[in-house]
């Protein structure tokens, strides 16, 4: 922009010393002429070096031009390279977000096996697992309730301003809320089943521990499905991550943990356990 605004400054200023020079020169040479003289050398000599100059500014005006619509080029086109690398990663974000371990660095996490791909909630499949169907409706009644009231909140922020704001990510707080009530009302058993048959992850296991671990020196192995942390059931990474970040750093807490058909405690410390996640699916126990 300097480079453009500098040309627009310069262009007018050259017309200007051209036309003066112009008109000096004519002037002179009519009065020259009206006297009988001859034209003085050394200002012909100056005209023609101010004349000169105006050639080369010019020019370089010109150069400097296209040497400015190449740029702005290139900017275009690196900006239309930028966003569809931006979109890439947009799009790819929340499927590696959940393969990061609790409070370890996202970037060690290493994926888990393939999992179905999620659908929308199976009241068949959970009537056939041995919930109620008056269970199953008030579920999916509650559950579409907290969504519809979302999606208006989104459109209200949306259309006064204030859809990136501090209020809209305190205003949805409230509705992850109801969703944790929802579930504890409805039980962990309703939840995992509920995980199960829409074909979500419902299962956060020990791909590899971490060597000098709290995981290590607590004896987690790779294999372990980690069922409790703190006697909180734990369905994925993000609700072990924090389950790991709440109470006082470093106080000793226990882990349950499933190795082939038996479960058992493991104390560990809190805070990251020092592991890296199969996030997995696996057909919940019989409803009791």
């Amino acid at each position: 922009m300097k480079k453009e605004r500098l040309v627009i400054l310069v262009i007018p200023l050259i017309a200007v010393l051209y036309g003066v020079g112009l008109a000096s020169r004519s002037e002179k040479a009519n009065t020259s002429a009206a006297a009988g003289e001859t034209v003085n050398p050394a200002a012909q000599k100056d005209h023609e070096t101010r004349l000169r100059e105006i050639d080369r500014a010019l020019q370089l005006d010109r150069e400097q031009r296209s040497a400015l619509a190449a740029e702005i080029a290139d900017l275009r086109r690196e900006l239309a390279s930028m966003s569809e690398r931006v979109a890439v990663v947009a799009a790819s974000a929340t499927a590696s977000e959940e393969q990061s371990e609790a409070g370890d660095d996202p970037s060690r996490a290493e994926e888990g096996p393939p999992v179905e791909e999620p659908r929308g909630l199976d009241a068949d499949a959970l009537t056939a697992a041995g919930f109620s169907a008056e269970t199953v409706r008030a579920f999916k009644s509650r559950v579409d309730q907290i969504e519809l009231d979302r999606l208006y909140l989104r459109d209200l922020a949306a259309r006064e301003g204030w859809l990136d704001t501090p209020r809209f990510s305190e205003e949805a707080g409230d509705y992850e809320l109801d969703i944790r009530q929802t579930r504890e009302e409805f039980g962990d058993e309703f939840y995992d089943w509920m995980l199960f048959t829409t074909g979500h992850p419902n299962r956060v296991g020990v791909g590899e521990v971490i060597d000098g671990s709290p995981a290590a020196e607590a004896g987690l192995l790779p294999g372990d499905v980690i069922v409790a942390y703190d006697d909180q059931r734990v369905f994925s990474p993000g609700e072990l991550r924090d389950a790991t970040t709440t109470g006082n750093a470093g106080e000793s807490t226990a882990v349950v943990v499933r190795r082939g058909g038996s479960e058992f405690r493991l104390d560990v410390p809190r805070g990251p356990l020092g592991i890296r996640i199969d996030y997995t699916s696996e057909q919940p126990p019989p409803v009791s």
